[in-house]
């Protein structure tokens, strides 16, 4: 059996924003290739997968935040941000 080849990233991501702090995991398209991209793009939301947050009792599944309020994201594995 053929594998498939993902057409996204996974990036491990840490974004701060007027009133909390999430971290989590950002899934780049296969035309994107870092996070500025994503950030730059005509979406208005950025959505992160296994979100945890002081904010949160448990972590999340899914969390869509609203660009306009992001502050700050750092990238907690620059590795992974770098393979193609």
């Amino acid at each position: 059996m053929k594998e498939k080849k993902a057409s996204f990233k996974k990036v491990r991501a840490w974004i701060k924003t007027v009133d909390s702090t999430y971290t989590g995991t950002i899934y780049l398209p296969k035309d994107h290739t870092r996070i500025s991209d994503v950030m730059n793009d005509e979406r208005q939301f950025i959505s992160m997968t296994d979100v945890e947050s002081k904010d949160f009792v448990s972590p999340k599944a899914y969390l869509a935040i609203n660009k306009d309020l992001i502050e700050l994201v750092e990238i907690l594995d620059p590795d992974l941000e770098r393979e193609r």
